[in-house]
């Protein structure tokens, strides 16, 4: 005969809410050989520490799609918590679309006002990818705008 084990279960302490001025944890969840998430959990980390006030104000989940063969990768912002990993998600609330070449300028041109700067050849250069469909932006484009703060050089 079986013996029966009786287990109790202790309420579990809430998690803590993080402080409205507190540290963002980036964390690096599943990758895939094909994949670019480490590269950008490393680029998030080095925003995060320029910018943790950009990177506590943005909410929801970022999906990149590359043109070329590379792994979808989603980045999933929260309270405190950024969890970036390699996969795609069927309704994100921003999907960036275009070559990793594309994207990457895009991101790391010189800012003004929070957009790419027009006034210098690099900001204009990715206005214009923009522009000319390299990138493309679906969604939220208040979270583009603070994406964009977020990764900038």
């Amino acid at each position: 005969m079986a013996r029966e084990q009786r287990v109790r279960f202790r309420a579990a302490a809430s998690a803590p809410v993080p402080a409205a001025n507190g540290p963002v944890e980036v964390r690096l969840g599943r990758t895939s050989r094909d994949g670019v998430a480490p590269s950008m959990f490393v680029w998030l980390e080095r925003g995060v520490a320029l910018r943790p006030e950009v990177a506590r104000e943005i909410r929801g989940r970022v999906t990149f799609r590359w043109a070329e063969e590379i792994a979808p990768l989603t980045v999933h912002f929260a309270a405190g918590t950024i969890d970036v990993f390699d996969g795609d998600l069927r309704k994100p609330d921003l999907v960036v679309g275009g070559r990793l070449p594309d994207v990457v300028h895009m991101a790391t041109a010189p800012l003004l006002l929070g957009i790419p700067n027009p006034a210098s050849r690099h900001g204009l250069a990715a206005i214009l990818g923009l522009y000319r469909g390299r990138v493309t932006l679906e969604g939220d484009r208040t979270m583009a705008r603070r994406l964009i703060q977020l990764l900038a050089l």
